[in-house]
């Protein structure tokens, strides 16, 4: 073992921004009403109270998959940062209804591009929460996320969560 075992790339703080995925407002993720979610269970992020019906991706990066029923995005960027874009709460269920989208996995996408579209009147309508959760699946020991709360989150702008790489 070398004295050096501890090796990365970052050299100085380094930090991922992302903007919301939806127009509206941007909570802790301590507040979706899912536990797996508020608790962290697989990883830390944020929650949309979704305004709008256009989901963007945050990031640019590569779509690992993306569920039949379209209400479940994983991505993942350059420099392996892997994230979940969930739509609404047991949202399965409708099996794709009321969600549209092109994408597909292997594609590559930039950030603002629309990965779904949906409509967060006709979810609650059918009985459930459209809440969105953003999820970083692989935050490393050496990294904080701050979360930037607000009522009026404008989706691919008002930036929601800041991802910091500690030396």
């Amino acid at each position: 073992m070398t004295k050096n075992h501890k090796m990365d790339n970052h050299t100085e703080k380094n930090t991922l921004e992302l903007p919301s995925v939806v127009d509206g407002k941007i909570i802790p993720i301590e507040e979706v009403e899912d536990q797996i979610f508020s608790n962290k269970m697989i990883g830390d992020g944020y929650g949309v109270r979704p305004t709008g019906k256009v989901i963007y991706s945050p990031v640019d990066g590569k779509v690992e998959q993306i569920a039949s029923t379209k209400h479940a995005i994983y991505l993942s960027t350059a420099n392996n940062v892997k994230l979940l874009i969930h739509i609404g709460l047991d949202t399965i269920e409708l099996k794709g209804k009321g969600f549209k989208s092109n994408i597909e996995k292997g594609m590559d996408v930039k950030r603002g591009d629309v990965l779904v579209e949906v409509d967060p009147k006709f979810i609650i309508e059918e009985g459930y929460n459209p809440i969105v959760a953003v999820i970083i699946l692989n935050q490393s020991d050496n990294s904080e996320i701050t979360v930037f709360p607000t009522d009026k989150g404008i989706g691919n702008e008002t930036t929601a969560l800041k991802l910091t790489f500690n030396k």
